[in-house]
């Protein structure tokens, strides 16, 4: 897997992310973790005593820079810090690998690109749920033509309540009213562009949350892309939450559900009788979530079956990039075009929720207060 190439890591964040990438990181023979980072006092000791690693801790990124000169850093850090961390880094010296959304414009995200290519260095975008088992699986079928022609693309990406709390829209800094969207949505918007290709036209519908709050929580988007269609549903109120993507074919159907990590395959049985086709319809999907669920099962027990595995697999993919002089994983343009589209969704949402809505209108359009659709 080496070519004898030696990777000297710092992270830049010392959150709960920032201990999932330390983890998968000390598990490549050939990384060392030289530096942790954060702005807060000690907090970059502490996650060091946490992981138990003897490394350097800095609260200031141009002196660690400076001092260690890492090849590579992560930075994981709130979105809004990640355009100025990485630019630096790169600046320094250092490829980056940096969480998603890769900036929160994309402005910020041509700065990114204009200094990888400036310095030298490789950018890498954390789309991690591409990198999923269950999802590579998804893929490698598409790629394989099981599913015929892809015909359209849906995914799904709920609100773990329970995981925050009992209050998802409590958890979040409502100075920010599109916090949680640029913290989950990312991920719906790349798996569908990938599948998509670029995307020409966009249709949202969207609303804040209950009165008062200013909280975006509900948003519909349906996509022309150019290879099919898509829709994207982020949604903070549906509880249990969901997170799922659905692939439909000529052939075939894929859904793929993202939190359990299973994926049923539907299609047409023509050979058979109408009635045994239908029958067959549900026992061949629930016969395929057994095995899934078995197969997940024991990869916990056997514990190869770890959180956030598409993590660590956008992480040894880029540094084995790095060592081949390949293109890695998710480059700055993939990140770039995801941040599109929020910035899409964003711009026009905020706009026509700032609008004074005419009440009588709403209400003959069936439409609540807040609530608005338009194609951009």
């Amino acid at each position: 897997m080496s070519n004898g190439k030696t990777h000297r890591v710092a992270l830049v964040g010392a959150g709960s992310i920032a201990a999932t990438h330390l983890g998968f990181v000390k598990g490549i023979r050939n990384a060392s973790v030289v530096a942790l980072c954060d702005p807060v006092p000690n907090k970059a000791q502490e996650l060091a005593a946490a992981k138990e690693i003897d490394t350097a801790c800095y609260t200031d990124l141009d002196a660690m820079l400076r001092e260690v000169e890492p090849s590579v850093v992560h930075v994981v850090t709130p979105p809004a810090t990640h355009a100025d961390l990485a630019v630096r880094a790169m600046e320094g010296g250092a490829n980056v690998l940096v969480e998603k959304p890769m900036a929160l414009r994309v402005a910020d995200c041509d700065r990114m690109i204009a200094a990888e290519r400036a310095n030298g260095r490789r950018l890498c975008v954390d789309h991690n749920r591409l990198f999923d088992p269950v999802v590579r699986r998804a893929m490698d079928r598409v790629a394989r033509g099981e599913v015929g022609e892809v015909v359209s693309v849906e995914s799904y990406q709920g609100v773990n309540q329970v995981e925050l709390g009992g209050g998802a829209t409590a958890q979040w800094r409502i100075e920010n009213p599109f916090a949680p969207f640029y913290n989950l949505a990312p991920h719906p918007f790349y798996l569908v562009g990938h599948l998509l290709g670029p995307v020409r036209r966009a249709q949202v519908m969207g609303r804040a949350g209950h009165a008062g709050s200013p909280l975006v929580t509900e948003v519909r988007a349906q996509l022309e892309g150019e290879r099919a269609y898509g829709f994207v549903v982020f949604s903070m109120a549906a509880q249990p939450y969901l997170n799922h993507l659905n692939v439909y074919g000529t052939k075939a159907t894929l859904r793929i559900n993202l939190n359990t990590m299973t994926i049923v395959s539907e299609r047409v049985r023509s050979k058979l009788p109408k009635l045994v086709a239908k029958l067959a319809s549900n026992m061949e999907p629930a016969a395929q979530l057994v095995a899934g669920t078995v197969e997940n099962v024991v990869g916990v027990a056997t514990r190869r079956m770890k959180l956030y595995p598409g993590i660590g697999e956008t992480i040894r993919r880029f540094y084995r990039s790095l060592e081949d002089g390949a293109a890695p994983p998710v480059d700055g343009g993939a990140g770039r075009e995801n941040v599109r589209l929020l910035n899409l969704v964003e711009d026009v949402l905020s706009s026509e929720l700032a609008r004074p809505a005419a009440s009588a209108s709403a209400a003959a359009n069936g439409h609540a207060n807040g609530e608005r659709t338009w194609t951009s």
